[in-house]
């Protein structure tokens, strides 16, 4: 008789620890479920097969629209360097054209991958966003009414001024922070900017050589002024990238937009490629 209450004691006792053994098991393997993989952005962009572009094609000769062949294309300097960036990753591109100072937000909620649209990499963007090497440094200039060439001989003169800039752009930073200038017209497009110019609502437009070059060419009585403002925060472009996190690594990433950059400078297809642009742009 005790032998098999003895018999019945342990058989109990192994069940009771065969329970607390699958009990542990299963949440075990419930903590495992719980954990989050870290994600590879390029690897990630390699299986989409789709390299998402933000961009704000209003901004001659970086993006702008031009019929090809019949259709609505966004084209220009930033369009070649980002087809060869999905080249090299092996990808095609697709654009979200947008307002200038809507597309960091764009990238911060993942609707784009990355940014390209003449952006500065200044300090203040920095803290939200990583970005590539700069791939192009250009001066600012100001574009006035035609006859108005010399008016301007350094950026304290445009404190007396109407001035017109681009919204969310570094020139709009420097002329309301740097320079304290209230009087400040701040549109999202440039063509905008140069009507309000010509129409003499504004005295001047504060932009990026590049850009103030293809634009005097598209309206009348509008010239580029013959000193540059604003060197110490010269107009350098670079492609925005939103910042690595728990679930996202975009270091892989960053370093194949790199790559790129680098290829192209280093062969002056870069250079040849901005002529380009400025060529299509006409």
């Amino acid at each position: 008789m005790k032998l098999k209450k003895l018999l019945a004691t342990g058989l109990a006792a192994i069940m009771v620890m065969g329970l607390v053994g699958c009990s542990s098991s299963k949440g075990s393997d419930s903590s495992s479920e719980g954990s989050t993989a870290t994600t590879d952005k390029l690897q990630q962009i390699k299986d989409a097969g789709v390299l998402k572009v933000g961009t704000s094609a209003e901004y001659s000769p970086y993006e702008f629209h031009k019929v090809v062949d019949g259709e609505d294309k966004i084209v220009g300097f930033d369009d070649f360097v980002v087809q060869e960036i999905a080249k090299d990753i092996g990808v095609k591109v697709e654009y979200e054209d947008m307002d200038f100072d809507g597309l960091l937000g764009a990238l911060q909620a993942d609707k784009v991958d990355i940014v390209l649209a003449g952006m500065t990499p200044d300090e203040k963007r920095k803290k939200s966003v990583d970005f590539s090497e700069i791939y192009y440094t250009n001066s600012n200039v100001c574009i006035v009414a035609k006859g108005k060439e010399d008016s301007i001989k350094s950026s304290d003169d445009l404190k007396k001024l109407r001035v017109g800039v681009q919204k969310g752009t570094t020139q709009a930073d420097y002329v309301t922070n740097t320079l304290g200038i209230t009087d400040v017209t701040q549109l999202k497009k440039i063509p905008d900017l140069m009507l309000e110019l010509q129409n003499g609502k504004i005295d001047v437009i504060v932009t990026g050589k590049a850009v103030a070059e293809i634009n005097v060419k598209k309206y009348d009585n509008i010239a580029i002024g013959k000193t540059t403002v604003g060197d110490e925060v010269a107009e350098t472009a670079a492609a925005a990238i939103k910042k690595s996190s728990k679930n996202v690594d975009n270091t892989s990433f960053i370093k194949s937009v790199n790559d790129t950059i680098k290829r192209l400078q280093d062969s002056g297809d870069m250079d040849k490629y901005m002529q380009e642009a400025l060529k299509l742009a006409e």
